[in-house]
């Protein structure tokens, strides 16, 4: 079963691919809340701001990438 913060990631994926491509992010009720090219910086980042949650982290793909996907 998806957390509420990982359908949102299913719900926004396009836009998250447009403006984050590459990177990393973690996503807590709802919202991004770290952005970073390491994942575990994105982590910490985000265990720092919500210390009783558990980030969603995940790497966003470039555009490039999920053409080569497809």
């Amino acid at each position: 079963k998806m957390t509420k913060s990982q359908r949102w990631i299913v719900k926004h994926f396009g836009e998250l691919v447009e403006k984050y491509g590459g990177k990393y992010i973690a996503v807590v009720d709802e919202r991004i809340v770290a952005i970073d090219d390491s994942p575990k910086e994105v982590d910490r980042k985000a265990r720092e701001q919500f210390p009783d949650e558990i980030p969603s982290v995940i790497h966003v793909p470039t555009k490039e990438a999920l053409t080569c996907i497809l």
